[in-house]
């Protein structure tokens, strides 16, 4: 469509709009109706519009359908922490966690893989790459109804359960009770400072390498291997969390790294390039099990998807306003350079913020 750098920033930024404006409603649907059926809705609505987007005949339909997708993922994607919180006990909910977001980083992989070398080929064009993901995420929702559990048998059963375990926290006091604890929205900006600067880079990793020469292919591999190192990521630093007890070192030193590592991912070719790639991956996939596993050690159960919801707002106010910057800067100065070191520095901030959240592992 003819699309400027900021223009595409712009309809990269929707998604995280829509998860910005409706993370913390998805968590009150849960916490009150429960996970399945919320999850449910969510999934239907990112399905569906998402392969709408391949008949999009114009730029502010395109835009229009990103946001109605984005909001489908607002809905389901809050509540999964939930999920893992009433599965497993808090001794091993970061692990849990890094788990659940192993499929998160399979598909995101996936994606920056298959779209170029076959669903392109395959389909002929973007429109059909649309239209073939939103049909594969309708069917991972009808798998999601049939085989999803609200939670375990002998989850809290009888007398040893609470009030709101059994009939779901109303609305007004769930948002009450999240809102009103200082240390959810110290939570809430750390994730902000987490996703803001990797969702800047990633939107245009592939086009600053491309620029310096890459094939696209290769490009697409190096983001890709990005994000599969973040999956040994999820496993071994949560692991090691849950063995220690805290959470805070886990933040501020791995995002001081990450600052490194992201650095000389968006400058570098070559050797260093790939090192700090796979550097950058591990580093990331580490910290966001653990920070998510924050809201449900600081609020329970309970009130655990709203709590989940604000945290994700934070991060994805930061996640929609990244990668307009980027588009912006990139746009105005014909150079990637100044939105790399935003990135950069946004990063910085996240190890300012996990030295100021509050311990919430009590787990020895």
């Amino acid at each position: 469509m003819g699309v400027t750098y900021a223009q595409f920033g712009f309809l990269v930024a929707l998604v995280p709009l829509a998860l910005v404006i409706l993370c913390i409603p998805g968590g009150l649907l849960a916490d009150r109706f429960g996970v399945k059926r919320t999850v449910l809705i969510g999934g239907l609505l990112m399905g569906s519009f998402g392969l709408l987007r391949g008949f999009a005949s114009s730029f502010a339909l395109l835009a229009t359908m990103m946001f109605l997708c984005g909001a489908g993922y607002a809905i389901a994607y809050p509540n999964m922490p939930k999920v893992t919180g009433v599965w497993f006990p808090l001794k091993q909910y970061a692990l849990a966690s890094g788990i659940m977001f192993t499929g998160m980083e399979v598909g995101m992989a996936s994606s920056f893989i298959l779209t170029p070398t076959v669903l392109l080929p395959i389909t002929g064009s973007s429109r059909g790459v649309f239209v073939t993901v939103g049909i594969f995420a309708l069917a991972m929702t009808l798998i999601w109804i049939l085989l999803a559990k609200e939670r375990p048998a002998n989850f809290k059963s009888g007398e040893n359960r609470s009030l709101a375990e059994k009939q779901g926290v109303p609305f007004k006091k769930s948002l009450s009770v999240v809102l009103r604890n200082k240390q959810m929205w110290m939570v809430m900006i750390t994730c902000l400072f987490l996703l803001a600067p990797q969702i800047g880079l990633f939107g245009f990793l592939q086009t600053i390498l491309t620029q310096k020469g890459m094939d696209s292919t290769t490009a697409g591999l190096l983001t890709s291997t990005i994000i599969l190192f973040m999956i040994p990521g999820s496993f071994i630093t949560p692991m090691i969390s849950d063995r220690v007890g805290k959470r805070k070192p886990f933040i501020w030193a791995t995002s001081i790294a990450a600052a490194v590592a992201l650095y000389f991912t968006g400058t570098t070719l070559g050797l260093p390039l790939w090192t700090s790639a796979i550097f950058y991956g591990f580093l990331i996939g580490s910290m966001a099990p653990i920070i998510l596993a924050m809201p449900v050690e600081l609020m329970g159960p309970s009130y655990s998807a709203t709590a989940g919801g604000l945290t994700l707002v934070g991060g994805y106010a930061g996640a929609m306003i990244a990668p307009w910057l980027a588009g912006y800067f990139s746009t105005a100065t014909g150079s990637f350079t100044p939105a790399v070191v935003m990135c950069t520095a946004f990063t910085v901030v996240e190890a300012i913020c996990g030295l100021l959240v509050k311990e919430t592992c009590t787990q020895q």
